[in-house]
């Protein structure tokens, strides 16, 4: 689904399947002609990662100007060969360091200045094609105009902090399209405040994708007053995490949750990537953060905020398919194995 607004240039369109996710990525790309941004949490040395560096390379020897930046821990598994043709190539490549307990959990490319592509999807296979989990769910809204210009600035942030730099994080931006967030924001409490105004913003219904629902206590209890107030509240998980430690966690959250009134739905034989929420079908959220404490305190998250119909009517049609993927859950869905002690110490170091 596209929104537009010729007087501003302003254009987005929300993609939902990893077809048109990887698609159109790889597109803008190809159609690049001064620069190339790219930063992710992950980016793999498979065959969907070194399809993106043989462009990248590329683009950067006919002249691109082309930046990457990775988080060193969730990219630790790229190897030499694959950093140093994108080197040799003339590629500037930097990484969030692994010793910060902060992690750069943002997904982000940004094209010749003026087109973005943002949500929850790295460069990995699993994205592309699925694994053993099944096929993975996920979100991107690709778009243009004057909101690019934020990010942009987000970047270059993030690049001088990468290199070692002193600097100040940007302002974050809004416009009647959309507005953007980073954890930085705010005191740094951007995405736990993005998460209070949803839920109490709302009125009649809000939808919540997330992989791992391992949320702090006290988001339980603002859904919960949430279902109080009369509001529907609803829960899209996996049945099974890509973390296997993470699968204990999370069924001890559903638990939780469910007996506050929160609806907890299950996707099965699939994976659920997507860090998103609908609210009264009117407004949706996307990004990166998930509904846990790391990224909601202390990981570098990018999430973005629209009321735009198209893009609104497109998210409720990506929830309604979810729904058919998904049952209430079953008695193994919620018991969990870990009492709460260790279930914090787990939290706080993954």
């Amino acid at each position: 689904m596209i929104y537009s607004n010729r007087e501003h240039g302003d254009c987005g369109e929300l993609l939902t399947t990893p077809a048109t996710i990887f698609g159109s990525l790889i597109a803008d790309l190809h159609r690049a002609r001064h620069s190339i941004d790219m930063e992710y949490y992950i980016f793999a040395s498979d065959r969907t990662g070194n399809a993106i560096a043989d462009i990248l390379c590329r683009k950067a020897r006919q002249g691109v100007t082309v930046r990457l930046l990775v988080d060193g821990y969730g990219s630790r598994g790229i190897t030499r060969d694959m950093l140093r043709r994108m080197l040799s190539a003339g590629i500037v490549i930097h990484r969030h360091k692994l010793l910060r307990n902060s992690r750069n959990h943002r997904k982000m490319t940004i094209v010749d200045r003026r087109i973005a592509h943002v949500g929850g999807v790295n460069i990995a296979d699993r994205y592309a094609v699925g694994n053993n989990l099944g096929l993975w769910h996920d979100v991107q809204l690709r778009f243009t105009g004057r909101e690019v210009a934020s990010l942009v600035e987000l970047f270059d942030y993030d690049y001088m902090v990468a290199v070692g730099l002193r600097a100040v994080p940007p302002c974050a931006r809004s416009s009647r399209m959309l507005q953007l967030l980073w954890s930085e924001a705010h005191g740094g409490r951007a995405m736990s405040e993005l998460l209070e105004d949803v839920v109490t913003s709302s009125r009649r219904s809000i939808t919540l994708t997330t992989p791992y629902f391992m949320p702090p206590r006290y988001v339980v209890d603002l859904l919960a007053s949430a279902v109080a107030r009369g509001v529907r509240v609803s829960v899209i998980v996996p049945e099974r995490c890509d973390v296997w430690v993470l699968d204990n966690i999370t069924r001890g959250y559903v638990a939780m949750a469910q007996k506050r009134g929160v609806e907890m739905l299950i996707v099965r034989d699939a994976f659920v990537h997507a860090k998103m929420a609908l609210v009264d079908g009117c407004r949706t959220i996307l990004g990166s953060a998930n509904l846990d404490a790391r990224s909601l305190n202390i990981n570098r998250e990018l999430m973005l905020s629209t009321r735009h119909k198209g893009i609104c009517r497109a998210a409720e049609n990506f929830l309604l398919g979810l729904r058919q993927k998904c049952s209430l859950p079953r008695r193994s869905d919620l018991q969990s194995a870990f009492p709460s002690l260790m279930t914090k110490l787990i939290e706080t170091v993954l």
